[in-house]
């Protein structure tokens, strides 16, 4: 098997605390950006997208600095979303997953414990909701069940 290449492209980042990255972390803690990340896995048989990253409109929503749109950086990289086949999900939170619609002849690899959580009764709940966007698991929904 050969080997792949592996990208780590940062797409957006944010000014935040500590304190606000981390569940109970120390409210004296000074600053600690959080940076947004999707991936991408090659070599000369496949090429692999791993997470969708933030659509504009969640960004702009949430206050995010979007640096430049992954499917952007992608093309920087030669790689046509529309043409790739394979793009892994990690999880649905709104930042891994919000351009999948962008990637139309991809089958997205997701674990159903993650499609089951996502569309389960937690997402009755503010606290474990807010990392969902609802029009995105719900296409989701549409594109993990579809024939292919």
């Amino acid at each position: 098997m050969e080997p792949y290449e592996v990208y780590a492209i940062k797409y957006a980042t944010l000014a935040r605390t500590g304190a606000e990255n981390f569940i109970g972390g120390d409210p004296h803690d000074t600053s600690m950006r959080l940076d947004y990340y999707v991936w991408l896995a090659r070599n000369a048989a496949r090429t692999v997208v791993i997470d969708t990253g933030f659509s504009e409109s969640a960004g702009r929503r949430r206050k995010r600095q979007l640096l430049r749109p992954p499917v952007e950086s992608l093309k920087l990289l030669g790689v046509d979303a529309g043409e790739v086949r394979d793009v892994i999900i990690t999880h649905l939170h709104y930042d891994h997953v919000g351009n999948f619609d962008q990637f139309p002849k991809a089958t997205f690899h997701l674990q159903d414990l993650e499609m089951s959580y996502a569309t389960g009764r937690h997402m009755a709940v503010g606290h474990f909701a807010y990392a969902y966007e609802v029009e995105e698991v719900v296409g989701m929904v549409r594109r993990c069940t579809r024939a292919v």
